[in-house]
């Protein structure tokens, strides 16, 4: 029986085996941009819209085939266990050498060789990167109607683990203290590692670590890796396109700094212009202050399978370029490059 809130991809290949490796729902509609055809984009959770167009292992694009046969059906869940931890089912292996052996009628492609199915990734990335929930007073909610958010993602194995890197993207940084160290593009990322769960579907996994970035790099530096019972922190909210669990992150306002929590968000300073602001306080509607962006998955370094983000909304950026990340509106001394945010592992 299909379960409310899943989303069945139909490939529609012919000769197609039976076996199945897990369960759930899927892929989200591509970007509208639809400049790559890995590009793909969720609804955004304010407006409740869903953009158009195809991406790899999406709907209306990518991995479809012929008309013949019965097709095989890309079934992609996410759940909440106890124990703790996001759980992630997709009835697809995560081995694309696995999912090979399967047989003809499985999205099977690994266009960036490092292992695993594209379509997979596709699905971790668009079931995994998160809610973005932000502070009543943040600029590109109220006041910068020309605001763009884009995330751009890499996910690779990591031995017997999967790491899912995600650059949270901004078209610009607000600063902070009126505006003092303001500029045009911001390079946030999270992460997470992922646990092969035994006895379970070749392709489901489970959240083992988590990682959110907060001023990376800087002296000003929170960022934080949740391991062990610390995973029990993270926030789920029920995502409104599926009714599945999806995690939610807390960008500081107008700095974008990527918290876990509003609490920790909130405990970081109380020193003026240093503090951080987190979360929608006394608003009549609170999701409102959501954001789910379109993602694009860039591969891998060396096989790259998106370099240009402008169907994320980011002209003249790259994924892999050792460039400063400008937002899509040019410029320099703008923020940390996109792949500094994809290559280094947290964990």
């Amino acid at each position: 029986m299909r379960k409310a809130g899943w989303l069945f991809i139909t490939l529609g290949l012919a000769g197609c085996s039976d076996e199945g490796d897990g369960a759930g729902g899927s892929g989200a509609a591509g970007n509208t941009n639809g400049s790559s055809s890995n590009t793909t984009s969720s609804m955004q959770t304010s407006t409740g819209s869903t953009a158009g167009g195809g991406g790899a292992g999406a709907a209306g694009g990518g991995n479809t085939g012929g008309s013949g046969g019965s097709g095989f059906q890309l079934e992609v869940h996410t759940e909440l266990d106890p124990s703790p931890g996001l759980i992630l089912r997709v009835n697809l292996p995560i081995d694309a050498a696995r999912c090979a052996a399967l047989g003809e009628g499985r999205p099977c492609d690994d266009l960036d060789l490092d292992g695993i199915t594209d379509a997979w990734e596709n699905a971790a990335l668009d079931r995994l990167r998160p809610i973005q929930r932000f502070d009543e007073d943040e600029s590109l909610v109220n006041t910068d109607l020309a605001a763009v958010l884009g995330d751009v993602g890499r996910v690779a194995p990591a031995g017997d683990l999967v790491h899912v890197l995600i650059m949270l993207g901004y078209s610009k940084d607000y600063g902070s203290c009126g505006g003092f160290s303001g500029h045009n593009g911001d390079s946030e990322r999270v992460g997470l590692e992922l646990q092969r769960i035994e006895r379970a579907g070749a392709g489901d996994v489970r959240v083992k670590q988590a990682y959110t970035a907060a001023h990376e790099g800087t002296a000003n530096d929170h960022s934080r890796v949740f391991s062990g019972t610390d995973v029990a922190l993270l926030v789920h909210d029920n995502d409104p396109a599926t009714g599945e669990p999806r995690w939610v992150v807390f960008p500081s306002s107008d700095k974008h700094g990527t918290y876990a929590t509003i609490d920790i968000c909130e405990g970081i300073s109380f020193v003026p212009c240093f503090d951080e602001d987190c979360g929608p306080d006394s608003v009549p509607d609170a999701s409102l202050y959501d954001r789910l962006p379109p993602f694009v998955n860039a591969g891998e370094e060396a096989m790259p399978l998106v370099t240009d983000l402008t169907g994320v909304g980011f002209p003249g950026d790259d994924a892999w370029a050792v460039k400063d990340f400008c937002g899509g509106l040019g410029g320099t001394s703008c923020s940390d490059d996109v792949r500094n945010k994809l290559l280094p592992s947290p964990f």
